[in-house]
């Protein structure tokens, strides 16, 4: 009962945190109809970087980082993020054996940001909300041999960013991020609940 209760609760706020977003961003969008729009929406074309899960029970790895942005004249931003990064989790069987598994991962996340311009150079601070999904590997002994079943969970996570933004020709920039994570709770080999990570890519305007 405490598990349901706390899986509705973690649902909860990712959708309240989605659906304020949402009507921000349709708000804002509505008071902008005059200008071109279309110019406000960006893409990374490349963005890769590296996370750190701060635990022993899951190994850090490279990310491939894939956002859409749009930003207001009013200086504020939303994102929608799909991140994907692997890693290998070391698995303790029942008789001390220890396995080594690689686990794709991915973070579905959206959320608010303010930008902080000075001529060609940006800053962002962005928070953002949403699920971890994750390939958890179960180990079983059958008949004296080793059957590992992959299952799929999810796990809710906060994501805070700081972006570091250059503008190279018009609606191209080069950007870097440093980021920390935070998961709602431990779960599986999820330990620790904390990550943190950075990234560099190019991004520019989709139209």
């Amino acid at each position: 009962m405490t598990q349901f209760s706390n899986s509705f609760f973690i649902n909860s706020k990712v959708i309240l945190i989605l659906i304020i977003s949402s009507s921000s961003f349709h708000a804002t969008a509505q008071e902008e109809a005059s200008d071109n729009i279309a110019k406000r929406f960006f893409m990374p074309a490349i963005k890769l970087g590296y996370i750190y899960h701060n635990s022993d029970n899951i190994s850090s790895g490279m990310m491939r980082q894939t956002s859409l942005e749009y930003r207001t004249k009013k200086n504020l931003l939303f994102r929608l993020s799909y991140d994907d990064f692997s890693s290998r989790v070391n698995i303790t069987t029942n008789s001390k054996q220890i396995y080594r598994a690689r686990i794709p991962t991915s973070d579905f996340i959206a959320g608010v940001g303010y930008r902080f311009k000075k001529q060609r150079n940006n800053f962002f601070l962005i928070v953002q909300s949403g699920l971890r999904s994750y390939e958890n590997p179960v180990i079983e002994n059958l008949n004296g041999g080793i059957n590992i079943d992959q299952r799929s969970e999810t796990i809710g996570t906060m994501r805070y960013t700081l972006v570091y933004e250059y503008e190279l020709f018009k609606y191209v920039f080069l950007n870097s991020e440093v980021f920390a994570g935070q998961l709602y709770s431990t779960k599986d080999f999820w330990s620790d609940r904390s990550s943190f990570g950075v990234t560099i890519g190019i991004s520019a305007t989709i139209f």
